[in-house]
């Protein structure tokens, strides 16, 4: 047998009950001989006592008639003396009798049991783990490339049967992560393929032009290329960042009346109009170079956009800061809606190259918002028509002023 096999569960569970019942039995056994020995013995204690009350009563009267007559005296108690020995002796092989019987039936019955008990438990044990052993087959043939595959959950309905159910859910997530990461790495290669190609072409132009408007215009074009690359990068280690950080964020209270006003300064000259409705001060918890983010790029989205308006409007609610961007673009359909916070997605005629989206700002400003333990959601802009981007935030404690006007 081999030492794996010694040391598995089935083998562990019958040789503990085994040695227990043994144990059990043993004891049991012992105490029964002691109690078959001691009824054996007071019943022969009371057979003795009165076969010799008997004998004394039956000596008493030979003693009479032999005084009577006159003869020998001094001999009357030995027969009565043998008898009450044979009577003992009698007595004790029937007690020793008895407990040699209780104990021969013991030590043929009590192993027979142990041994009938370690073999049903064993069978009992090895037929409840033989799922386990299926899963654990199964397990063992699963592999990177075979996500695919599930463990054979039992109809049993019981712990096997949860766990296995489990490690299918398991599977399940273990497939969605693998497959997101083989979907970032081709989009993202994909992404940077387009400028690495744009400026290799470029540098070969530019080592046969002797043209210097056309150099000049060369450089501009590999200058956009890089800085387009450079806020991809940016924007993927930001998110590899978050999400493979699961430790508490270090937050502090952030002025997000000010950060949205910082981000409406910022893109006053790219839109024709774009306005602020916040109260004097609304602070949230969070990390102020995160929310920063995603305040720019929700802004950044709706300019791009817009037709011509974007409205940027802060709300400080009971414990809730909220923050809303609206434009008068095309909008949102609603089964876009959910698609649009996955990596790289631009919906079709709204979000191109030429507009400077690169697709994955809205999945960052959603990851961003997950690790505050915030809300995302869109809708309509019922003032101006377009898409409408609210972002709920927590509070910071004892800071919310209620009161909204046009922020100046």
């Amino acid at each position: 047998m081999k030492l794996g096999r010694l040391r598995s569960v089935r083998w562990k569970t019958t040789v503990a009950a085994t040695l227990l019942t043994a144990l059990v039995l043993g004891l049991a056994s012992y105490f029964i001989v002691r109690l078959v020995e001691r009824d054996l013995e007071g019943n022969a204690r009371s057979a003795l006592s009165s076969a010799l009350e008997s004998a004394s009563h039956s000596v008493s009267g030979e003693g009479s008639s032999s005084g009577e007559g006159g003869e020998g005296s001094g001999e009357s108690g030995s027969p009565g003396d043998a008898q009450q020995r044979a009577l003992a002796d009698a007595s004790v092989r029937e007690v020793e009798a008895g407990v040699d019987a209780a104990s021969n039936a013991l030590l043929i019955i009590v192993p027979v049991v142990v041994v009938a008990l370690g073999l049903a438990i064993w069978w009992t044990v090895g037929r409840a783990l033989r799922p386990v052993r299926d899963i654990s087959a199964q397990v063992t043939e699963i592999s990177g490339s075979t996500l695919d595959e599930r463990v054979p959950v039992p109809a049993s309905e019981d712990e096997i049967a949860e766990l296995a159910a489990l490690m299918n859910e398991m599977l399940d997530r273990l497939q969605s992560s693998s497959e997101r990461q083989r979907a970032f790495v081709a989009d993202a290669s994909h992404e940077l393929r387009s400028p690495l190609s744009t400026i290799m072409a470029a540098a070969e132009i530019a080592s046969v032009s002797p043209d210097p408007i056309k150099l000049q215009k060369l450089a501009e074009t590999v200058s956009g290329e890089a800085q387009r690359m450079q806020l991809l990068v940016a924007n993927l280690l930001d998110l590899a960042r978050l999400e493979e950080d699961r430790l508490e964020l270090d937050t502090n209270e952030v002025d997000v009346a000010a950060v949205c006003r910082d981000a409406v300064d910022r893109f006053e000259e790219e839109v024709t109009a774009i306005s602020l409705n916040c109260p004097a001060v609304a602070r949230a918890d969070g990390v102020a170079s995160q929310i920063e983010q995603v305040v720019f790029n929700l802004v950044d989205n709706a300019v791009i956009h817009a037709a011509g308006r974007v409205v940027v409007t802060v709300t400080a609610k009971d414990t809730r800061v909220l923050i809303a961007v609206e434009d008068d673009g095309p909008g949102i359909s609603p089964e876009d809606r959910e698609r649009i916070f996955e990596r790289f997605v631009r919906l079709d005629g709204s979000r191109t190259r030429m507009t400077g989206g690169i697709g994955i700002g809205l999945s960052l400003v959603k990851a961003i918002v997950d690790r505050h333990r915030g809300a995302i959601q869109v809708g309509d802009s019922a003032e101006l028509g377009g898409a409408r981007f609210e972002v709920t935030l927590q509070a910071a404690t004892y800071s919310i002023h209620p009161e909204s006007s046009p922020c100046p």
